[in-house]
């Protein structure tokens, strides 16, 4: 999965913030993460990000998109939500 920030984002209760425009990476699968030589968890600078990202985090292939949807689905009859994606992203309808 590939995001990447629009915006900056304030994290471990604001002592860590990254910077918009990071590109954040990586693949829960341990072994697809291994080939591909990325982490298996988000992280910047050593540091294992929270999830969800945040809203502002554009998705940059169709596993980081369809990743969105599953973490903002519970609330999605709540509010409503915009999620930013890469042109090569295909958002389900309906």
């Amino acid at each position: 999965m590939k995001f990447m920030l629009l915006g900056d984002w304030p994290t471990a209760g604001g002592s860590l913030t990254v910077p918009a425009s990071t590109v954040i990476e990586y693949d829960p699968d341990p072994e697809a993460a291994r080939l591909a030589g990325i982490p298996t968890a988000p992280m910047y600078l050593g540091t294992v990000l929270p999830t969800p990202l945040p809203l502002n985090a554009r998705c940059e292939d169709q596993s980081a998109y369809d990743q969105m949807v599953r973490w903002i689905e519970p609330q999605s009859d709540q509010l409503m939500r915009t999620i930013h994606y890469a042109p090569s992203v295909l958002p389900k309808k309906g």
